[in-house]
């Protein structure tokens, strides 16, 4: 509403501009005419200032001068992506969160079904609401998530993004990464991360969000250095103080618009798999109860199965999430299903309110 009634006063204002214009042309004397000139003029400047600023707000990428204070861009990324001269930030989230594009949450992108080594082609990832996604790669998991997720944890701070055309790699070894991972080092975790990276960075997508294209050539980029040969390559070759060098590009920003990103809790990235996993990131991204199709909530989260059987399963991610050890950011109160809906309510929001 806000939006539309701004829209509306820049109309108005540009419509009594041009009237206070043709008054001026039509006026008798030299003097009245001269006053109404101006103030066509000023009202001219009032919509083109209103015009810049709706633009500014819509834009999900906020510009700032280059002389913005620090502070001033921290006050800016608490809500949205900035850009201060020629780098650009992620926004900012509390410690033990990490932000992700509601976009990528809110799709199969990220299926609960689990990954296999089938390549895909322009294939057409279920996405929620006025957003459309392929992607040619791998498939993608959970654990394809919680790896991207740590990658982006290393911009939360002041690391701006990498353009094309520069270099601006994050190093860091895979004992940190499994760390950042809250899994313990070993050689099966090394492959792991490895395999997960490689697909991360082998995933192009293609994205358009309210009806708007966005230039994303992978997910990241990554190099190794490390003693991998295969498959079957010993442990001993393999170290936690093996190198990572990974980069995400610019374009990232694009996604995280003022209402297009959520914090998703540590718990809600690392306690589950499978469509548990899928289901507390994705409410991650509500902020109070809706009822949501439960064929919508098949089709987003990817599973492979009957209609019947997604159900039953679905019965079961939620009875999980309603455990007592399951943290409060994470743990469901109560659920209603229906034949056709699904509507849930989390402990945190009961606390918010």
């Amino acid at each position: 509403m806000a939006k539309r009634n701004n829209a509306e006063q820049i109309a108005e204002l540009q419509a009594q501009a041009a009237a206070t214009r043709r008054a001026a042309e039509a006026a008798a004397d030299v003097l009245t005419q001269d006053l109404a000139f101006a103030a066509a003029a000023t009202l001219e400047s009032v919509a083109r200032h209103q015009l810049r600023r709706k633009t500014t707000e819509e834009a999900p990428v906020l510009l700032l001068p280059d002389n913005a204070s620090i502070a001033e861009v921290r006050q800016a990324r608490l809500r949205r992506a900035v850009q201060r001269g020629k780098d650009v930030f992620l926004p900012t989230w509390r410690e033990a969160t990490v932000g992700i594009p509601n976009a990528l949450l809110r799709s199969s992108l990220f299926s609960a079904a689990g990954v296999t080594n089938k390549p895909l082609m322009n294939l057409e990832i279920r996405v929620q609401g006025d957003t459309s996604l392929t992607l040619t790669g791998h498939p993608l998991g959970d654990y394809d998530r919680r790896v991207f997720a740590a990658c982006l944890n290393y911009y939360r701070d002041d690391r701006p993004l990498c353009p094309g055309s520069e270099l601006r790699w994050v190093t860091v070894t895979f004992w940190q990464l499994a760390r950042n991972l809250n899994v313990s080092y070993c050689a099966n975790t090394h492959q792991a991360i490895r395999d997960s990276l490689i697909r991360l960075n082998a995933a192009h997508l293609r994205i358009r969000v309210k009806r708007v294209d966005i230039p994303m050539p992978r997910l990241l980029d990554v190099l190794f250095d490390d003693g991998y040969q295969g498959k079957d390559t010993p442990a001993r070759l393999l170290k936690g103080s093996d190198l990572i060098s990974f980069r995400i590009l610019e374009s990232m920003a694009t996604l995280f618009g003022p209402e297009d990103w959520s914090a998703v809790s540590e718990a809600a990235l690392h306690d589950y798999s499978g469509l548990p996993a899928w289901l507390a990131s994705y409410y991650s991204t509500h902020a109070k109860p809706f009822p949501v199709k439960v064929e919508d909530l098949f089709r987003w989260s990817g599973v492979v199965c009957e209609f019947r059987e997604f159900r039953r399963r679905l019965k079961l991610g939620l009875e999980r999430l309603q455990r007592v050890d399951v943290p409060e950011k994470v743990r469901l109160v109560a659920y209603e299903l229906t034949n056709t809906h699904l509507t849930v309510e989390l402990e945190r929001w009961k606390r918010s309110s």
